[in-house]
């Protein structure tokens, strides 16, 4: 991994780092780290050394570029080539991460473990044929395991293969039958019906589960699949139970969120109004923000439909090259330490670093659709770091949205969805955010009501087209017909034609959800 010096000035720089490193002296170990690297620039551990250096620093900038040196390095080492691309991927540099998963030594490598893991690993950087091509890999080195088998679930949903992905998981299910994940995505792949489904099992497997992640996984699984028979009580049951869960593993992080949103709204906007300018040229970028759940996926599938429009899924590029400005590292999107850092910089640079790492996905086409929801945190820092970026804010009942986001099990993105007091405090807290960028940040965002595009989409759609800059197309409505790869929570049902099926959907836990009712009344937010 690079080639340790044993001897020499070199080993002498090593053996020095290493000692200091020990001693925890760790100005002394980088200025010996530095000059190894200085008088051997392929040395590649102590590149590693310093990547981790900076990060247990909080240098963002620097432990970044180094791990990107050692990409250009191009090493041939599948252990240090997996290590590499996770760490690229968490940083947001999904090509030079790619790069790393697409080197043909892990073909030939005999670890089905290290295969599946990368398998895995392209899968969530949204290379489905690469993780196809490792997964074949993995298997020929002693058939197919579960994590081989749902993983490749994963993908057949991504492409809108339910059958196969539904046999698939089964077949997982067959070689684990106490894997809660499967059991989780496989109530999610169709409507249950009274004929047809896996209530009985559930049931049984929640019953006698002791680990508390597998509880709450199977938890809502039952939910789902009561929830679509119509036993409406039990299945509330189920939710309950899941949630409380959820909420015991991730913890507290109030305090947290109230010092972001805080900050967030110190940010200002130009002192006339704002309306979308020249940038740099290149794809123009139309960002869909707003909460989780909202129709976020259906406005994307709408406009991915224009002839002019290439649809990029979620980003993590504004986020990521935020932090990067910031120079902070972060674990949370909501993280008042890097809003603070990043609101004093040129915010110009992020925009330009944001083109630099996303705009390659419009393939050619002159805009290109980043729908990531967590997006309307950023809002002001697009407005200002992307003059020439669209803007489009979902917004949809107050009760639906809630419910849809109480009901979705998420990965530790949405700390606040498991509770009804913290939901209904943080839905306050977004509203009020939105109210803020609408007035710094006049004519820049467009807000765009759910219940509108389902009701009269070719209405509200040309309304939206008109804000973006681009030309009515009928066929942009039709997205039943619409083909690629999803893989965001609504993957499973973005084939289907627009319905009005989730107007008013919280109204059959009407009951149960009178406490989230009666505080969004409370705080102004309804009726």
């Amino acid at each position: 991994m690079g080639g340790i010096p044993e001897t020499g000035r070199q080993g002498r720089l090593w053996e020095r780092a290493e000692r200091f490193l020990a001693e925890n002296n760790l100005a002394a170990a980088r200025i010996a780290l530095e000059t190894l690297v200085n008088d051997q620039p392929d040395h590649l551990m102590a590149r590693l050394r310093l990547s981790t250096l900076a990060t247990s620093q909080g240098r963002y900038r620097d432990s970044l570029a180094q791990l990107l040196a050692i990409a250009d390095l191009k090493p041939s080492d599948p252990y240090l080539l997996e290590m590499l691309a996770g760490m690229l991927h968490r940083l947001g540099e999904v090509s030079a991460a790619s790069s790393c998963i697409a080197d043909h030594v892990l073909e030939r490598i005999e670890d089905k473990l290290l295969l599946e893991e990368m398998a895995q690993l392209a899968s969530q950087l949204e290379d489905t044929g690469r993780a196809e091509t490792l997964l074949d890999c993995a298997d020929r080195l002693g058939g197919a395991s579960t994590s081989s088998l749902y993983t490749r679930s994963s993908l057949q949903l991504f492409r809108g293969q339910l059958e196969q992905s539904e046999a698939t998981l089964e077949s997982c299910l067959a070689l684990a039958p106490d894997h809660a994940q499967a059991h989780w995505a496989l109530s999610r792949l169709r409507q249950q019906t009274p004929q047809r489904n896996h209530v009985p099992r559930l049931q049984r497997m929640l019953a006698g589960q002791r680990d508390p992640a597998s509880s709450v996984y199977l938890a809502f699984a039952l939910f789902k699949e009561l929830d679509d028979l119509g036993r409406t009580e039990q299945a509330w049951q189920a939710l309950a139970l899941g949630c409380s869960g959820k909420r015991r593993l991730l913890g507290s992080r109030a305090e947290a969120e109230e010092a972001a949103f805080t900050q967030l709204h110190s940010l200002r906007g130009p002192a006339t109004a704002s309306e979308p300018g020249a940038g740099r040229e290149g794809p123009v970028p139309i960002f869909i923000v707003g909460m989780p759940r909202t129709g976020t996926t259906l406005l994307e599938r709408i406009l991915g439909r224009h002839s002019s429009v290439e649809n990029a899924g979620e980003l993590d590029d504004m986020p990521l090259q935020l932090r990067w400005i910031a120079n902070c590292f972060s674990k949370s999107y909501l993280d008042a330490a890097v809003f603070r850092a990043a609101a004093s910089q040129d915010l110009r640079l992020l925009g330009s670093r944001y083109l630099d790492h996303a705009s390659w996905r419009a393939k050619d086409k002159p805009f290109f659709t980043d729908k990531m929801p967590l997006n309307f945190l950023h809002v002001g820092f697009i407005a200002r770091a992307l003059p020439q970026a669209r803007i489009l804010h979902m917004v949809r009942n107050p009760m639906d949205t809630c419910f849809s986001n109480l009901k979705e099990l998420f990965t530790e993105v949405y700390p606040y969805s498991y509770d009804l007091d913290e939901l209904a405090i943080h839905y306050g807290r977004y509203r009020r955010l939105m109210a803020h960028w609408h007035e710094q940040f006049p004519g820049r965002m467009l807000d765009v009501s759910y219940e509108g595009l389902v009701t009269e989409p070719e209405a509200t759609s040309r309304a939206i087209m008109d804000f973006c800059g681009l030309d009515w197309q009928p066929g942009c409505i039709g997205i039943e017909s619409s083909a690629g790869t999803v893989t965001t929570a609504s993957s499973a049902q973005v084939r289907e034609p627009i319905h009005r099926r989730s107007i008013e959907g919280w109204r059959k836990y009407q009951r149960q959800l009178e406490p989230l009712h009666r505080q969004l009344r409370s705080d102004g937010w309804l009726p």
